[in-house]
């Protein structure tokens, strides 16, 4: 067995003093030539171990370097597109916040001064409340004009029109708000026509006399339309449509 062990260190020693020999003649073979020659070996093979480091690292290296600079390059321009956009999205929003809100300060103005007017005509009008006895007084204050028919015509909200449209848009999908949004504003009112159709008989004279009577109340009625027709003179018939306008909803049916 230890003849067998020393055998491969034998004939490792052997390779290594022939390679020792071989390095030894290419020292001396080297030391022969002249000074140039020497220098052109020594550059040749520089540019051998030059070429082999550039094509084994430097050139891999390089690439490597050049493409990570890239994709940094790019992420960054990236990340500063993401940067405007969020940016600009932000200002939009809140340039539209603000907008929204001198919107609805306006709107809120505008509904108060509406309803300011509206209550202000309210007031020079018969309340709805108060149409059907001041019609009942103002014939009893009147005996020879007889009530041969009164009705109650159904109410109508004049602002209806007007408040489909916030309605449609309430329809449509919403925008993503802002948590400081300002709140919706509230409904606006509405504005109510209340009306009584009447058919009265009696004379020229005294249906004229009732008329004249009901254009000079302190409150006004609205007159929505009038026919007059004689049946048997001196007897006549006269149909008359009065209005009221009210915020109010309620009204005395007939």
């Amino acid at each position: 067995m230890k003849a067998t062990a020393r055998a491969p260190a034998a004939s490792l020693k052997v390779r290594l003093q022939a390679q020792v020999q071989r390095l030894r003649a290419l020292a001396q073979r080297f030391d022969a030539r002249t000074q140039r020659e020497r220098v052109l070996l020594l550059a040749a093979g520089l540019a051998v171990v030059w070429l082999a480091a550039d094509a084994l690292w430097l050139t891999p290296a390089t690439r490597a370097w050049q493409q990570a600079r890239q994709a940094r390059q790019a992420a960054q321009a990236s990340t500063t597109t993401l940067n405007a956009d969020v940016q600009r999205l932000t200002e939009m929003r809140r340039a539209q916040a603000q907008l929204t809100k001198t919107e609805l300060a306006q709107w809120r103005d505008r509904v108060r001064s509406g309803e300011a007017a509206l209550r202000s005509h309210e007031a020079t009008l018969v309340g709805p409340e108060r149409m059907l006895p001041l019609l009942q007084d103002l014939l009893n204050s009147h005996g020879r004009v007889r009530v041969r028919a009164m009705q109650s015509m159904p109410r109508e909200d004049l602002l209806a029109g007007a408040a489909a449209a916030p309605a449609a848009n309430a329809s449509a999908p919403a925008a993503p708000t802002l948590a400081n949004d300002p709140p919706r504003m509230a409904q606006a009112p509405s504005l109510y026509r209340h009306g009584v159709e009447l058919t009265l008989e009696g004379s020229f004279a005294d249906l004229l006399a009732y008329l004249q009577a009901l254009d000079a109340l302190p409150q006004r009625l609205l007159w929505g339309g009038m026919q007059f027709k004689v049946e048997q003179h001196p007897g006549a018939v006269l149909t008359l449509k009065l209005w009221t306008l009210s915020l109010e909803r309620h009204f005395l049916e007939i």
